[in-house]
């Protein structure tokens, strides 16, 4: 009997040091504990929820009981919602007294899959021109039938001399470009021709006759969009626009950004003045206003092309539907500005056609600047 017990002593202290050894085994696989930081996606559309999680390499997955951060501040829960375009958005987490390293994803606009088709409308004029009040009329019927109408006025030579005059004004009227004749002219999408000629009354006094040629246009459907923004910096001004494609069916593709002034004024011929014309415009009846007109105001003014007034290459292994293309730049405002408050940006992709007058613009866009004109 006193062996037996010496025996089972034995057997005992052997299981006592074996489970000490077990268990000093087990503490040094454990040590430090290490916690990890994943990001459900690297990149997702604005609007669009990410979600994070943490896992320890002793509790497993702890993404409740964490705390997250995104871009420096706090967030409930581990899921975020971004509202504004970031290409890297950072975030991290913290659980017991740990931090994870810091890992990034992108938040990208929304592209639309399809966008809404907006019309070019370039005005030749001239304060000189006596006969324009004619398409300045035309513009105003234009614009207030549809707010998808983008109206610009660019100013041609003549005598006495145009203040706003533009560079290349004569080059683009010409029969080796756009073959517009004299001012004044009407063209939409830089190539197709307004039909300013309603019937026998010179003064056009039929909204009508106007608004069917822009709905014809305004009708298609828009291979790409736009969108700007700016910022003004003193006389700096830095620009960005991005183009968005509908579709991979566009060869020739180039961006042109125009800066815009409205709300200015100046002396505007009138050969009108003293006619028996029909009144043709709600706001001016020209046949009962001298020549020329004092103070007239001139609206939707081409200061300056931003890019080559024929537009920038747009790459053609950056076209494809649903691809989003970027264009930046910062350059100092043009001496002729007046007022910054009136200023705007004006841009419009031309393409499909193999020369300059045979490339018509596929969709317009345009933004006061300093505010945001997203892809609509």
């Amino acid at each position: 009997m006193k062996k037996l017990n010496n025996l089972t002593h034995t057997f005992i202290l052997l299981a006592v040091f074996s489970t000490f050894l077990i268990g000093c085994g087990t503490e040094e696989d454990i040590g430090d504990e290490l916690i990890e930081l994943t990001v459900s996606a690297s990149s997702v559309p604005i609007q669009t929820p990410v979600t994070f999680y943490v896992s320890s390499s002793i509790s497993g997955d702890v993404s409740a009981e964490a705390a997250f951060f995104v871009n420096g501040e706090p967030i409930a829960g581990n899921t975020f919602v971004p509202i504004e375009p970031n290409d890297y958005n950072e975030v991290y987490a913290t659980y017991n007294g740990k931090t994870t390293s810091t890992k990034t994803f992108a938040s990208t606009a929304v592209t639309p899959s399809e966008y809404t088709q907006k019309l070019l409308l370039e005005d030749y004029t001239g304060t000189w021109c006596g006969y324009c009040p004619r398409m300045i009329t035309i513009t105003n019927y234009l614009t207030d039938y549809s707010p998808n109408v983008i109206p610009v006025a660019i100013h041609t030579p003549g005598s006495p001399t145009d203040p706003w005059e533009y560079e290349h004004a004569s080059q683009m009227m010409s029969a080796a470009y756009y073959n517009t004749g004299g001012a004044p002219a009407g063209q939409f999408n830089r190539t197709i021709k307004v039909n300013q000629d309603e019937g026998p009354n010179p003064c056009p006094n039929n909204p009508e006759f106007f608004e069917s040629q822009a709905e014809a246009l305004l009708s298609q459907n828009a291979p790409l969009g736009l969108s700007i923004n700016s910022t003004l910096n003193g006389n700096s001004l830095t620009m960005n626009v991005k183009v968005g494609f509908a579709t991979d069916e566009i060869s020739n593709a180039k961006l042109v950004v125009y800066l815009i002034e409205d709300g200015l004024s100046h002396n505007q011929a009138n050969y009108f003045s003293g006619s028996t014309i029909i009144n043709c415009d709600p706001a001016y009846n020209y046949a009962d206003m001298p020549n020329p007109i004092p103070d007239f105001p001139q609206n939707h003014i081409l200061l300056k092309a931003y890019t080559d007034i024929y537009g920038d290459t747009i790459p053609q292994e950056s076209i494809a539907e649903g691809a989003v293309w970027s264009w930046e730049r910062t350059y100092p405002l043009p001496s002729n500005v007046t007022n910054t408050q009136n200023l705007s940006l004006v841009a419009f992709v031309l393409g499909n056609g193999d020369s300059i007058s045979t490339r018509k613009a596929l969709n317009v866009q345009s933004s006061s600047l300093g505010v945001h004109q997203p892809f609509d």
